[in-house]
Parts: structure tokens; sequence; C-alpha cells
């Protein structure tokens, strides 16, 4: 799963966004906006099965999720 995905994911579980798709391209518009000197190409990289499985388990229960610290949470995965 692409870091995006995996945000989007996590954001549409938790019931603030409709679906992944919206969660996608919000995850790109927020990367732009918070990291405009970084690649969200070079970023946006596929995760290890066991990776999305933590993120998810640990974002279940999320009231809010800050996209930019979850951008900076997986930037080194």
């Amino acid at each position: 799963m692409l870091k995006s995905t995996l945000i989007a994911t996590c954001l549409s579980r938790c019931g603030m966004i409709p679906d992944t798709s919206v969660g996608e391209v919000a995850v790109h518009e927020i990367f732009e906006k918070y990291f405009p000197r970084h690649s969200f190409k070079e970023w946006n990289t596929s995760l290890t099965d066991d990776v999305v499985q933590h993120f998810l388990d640990a974002s279940k229960d999320a009231g809010t999720i800050r996209v930019n610290f979850f951008i900076e949470d997986l930037w080194d995965l």
C-alpha cells in the first residue's frame, strides 16, 4: 500500500473524509503545503504489510488525524 493510500484509509475509517480517493487528493495537497521543497512522488512509496497494519491498528479509534504529522511519521519508512 502506498503511504498516501494508508493515510487516506485511516482518515476514511475515522469518518474524517467520505472515501479514500478524496483522502488521497487531500494528502497530496497537504504534502505540497507543508513540504513544498520535497517530492511527493519520492515520498509516496509502498509500505510493508506489517507497517500498514501497525498504523491501521493505531489509528482505528482516533478522533483526529493530523495529516502533516502522519506524513512525517512515514517519512523514512
